[in-house]
């Protein structure tokens, strides 16, 4: 009996490495379709609002379905037209960011010639800790200096800018994919209940396997379309503070907040880092990026513990430690890609799990609650 169980466990342990292996190696291929059922999963959430327009409320779903992926399209077509807009208009002027940032080193670490002193002696300075202080903190300005001025050097903003401007057409490739996908997945989606129950066979499985789908479809769909409100709510918040505080890009800056903001603990601290770091290299001090990003953080908080958990209520019960698990997985696998998609991924799994008796054990303990 325990022989059997070692051997289940190692032919699991050895079957999920060769997926893990397979997803990563395939994923030029795996990820477009995987996205093209997340996003199929948004469109069913998205048209129970499509519902509520008047003289829609009765029409088939496959229908409402459609309309919210025009919308989807529409609304991703408008995003990555300012996305690129704006980019076009940035680079131009990183020479003047580059440039403010050089100063500013300058202001805080002076050339380490023109500021050296006279070198003591060791007997003078074990003689006097506040001389061994002051010769410590000139060779740690001295070295912070030679750095800052290396790295200025050697970082080229314009190359990152032109860069991230060709990242972003082939992510426009990527996006016309996963559409197609998820086009002709809605085609078939009227039929698909009379293939599994004719691939089952049995009625019960058949029926089990059908509400497991239905949960998924709910489960991720709600979270999706709930977090993508909050995501916009968030996006709109800061991009209204950098507007008042005059930075510039805002639109960009916005946008790039709310994408980040769907990676789970670490992606509303990273958005909120290209702004403020952008805003040192516009104003050349720090008196307005701190200011920007005391009040984006503050947002951040607000929305993260009071706004967010209210609206996603129970939508995914997850372990905190299972999510940053799975960040950790998904990222090094799929890159930022995968960071978004890692609490979907594992909600899915969850709910596979908990739908079969001898794995409902591991789903309680992927749960926050126990709950399955």
């Amino acid at each position: 009996m325990m022989q059997g169980r070692v051997s289940t466990i190692f032919f699991s342990v050895g079957i999920t490495i060769m997926i893990g292996w397979l997803f990563y190696v395939g994923k030029d291929i795996i990820l477009p379709i995987v996205t093209a059922i997340i996003l199929l999963q948004i469109l069913y959430a998205a048209s129970a609002a499509v519902a509520r327009i008047p003289g829609l409320g009765r029409s088939p779903m496959w229908m409402r379905a459609t309309l919210a992926l025009v919308g989807v399209v529409l609304l991703l077509f408008a995003m990555t037209r300012m996305l690129i807009a704006s980019l076009q208009t940035l680079v131009p002027s990183l020479p003047t960011y580059q440039s403010n940032l050089e100063n500013l080193f300058v202001a805080w670490f002076p050339d380490p010639q023109e500021s050296a002193a006279a070198e003591a002696d060791m007997a003078d300075m074990m003689a006097s800790p506040s001389l061994m202080f002051d010769r410590g903190s000139e060779a740690v300005v001295k070295a912070v200096s030679e750095f800052a001025t290396k790295l200025l050097s050697e970082f080229d903003i314009a190359a990152l800018a032109q860069s991230v401007l060709s990242s972003l057409t082939s992510f426009g490739g990527f996006i016309f994919i996963t559409i197609l996908y998820a086009s002709f997945m809605l085609s078939e989606i009227t039929g698909f209940p009379t293939k599994v129950r004719r691939a089952f066979g049995s009625a019960n499985e058949s029926k089990d396997t059908l509400n497991m789908i239905a949960r998924i479809n709910h489960d991720i769909g709600s979270y999706l379309a709930t977090k993508t409100l909050i995501n916009i709510i968030l996006a709109v918040i800061c991009w209204i503070i950098m507007v008042a505080l005059g930075i510039e890009y805002a639109a960009l800056w916005a946008i790039i907040i709310g994408l980040l903001n769907y990676i789970p603990y670490i992606g509303s601290i990273v958005g909120v880092a290209f702004p403020a770091m952008f805003a040192v290299a516009q104003f050349g001090t720090l008196t307005i990026p701190l200011i920007a990003t005391g009040l984006m953080t503050a947002a951040q908080v607000i929305i993260g513990n009071i706004v967010e958990p209210r609206m996603l209520s129970k939508s995914v019960n997850l372990s905190p430690m299972i999510v940053l698990i799975a960040l950790s997985v998904w990222s090094s696998l799929w890159g930022i890609p995968g960071a978004i998609l890692a609490v979907p991924f594992t909600t899915i799994l969850m709910i596979v799990l908990a739908g079969r008796k001898g794995t409902k054990p591991i789903a309680a303990l992927l749960s926050s609650d126990g709950r399955t």
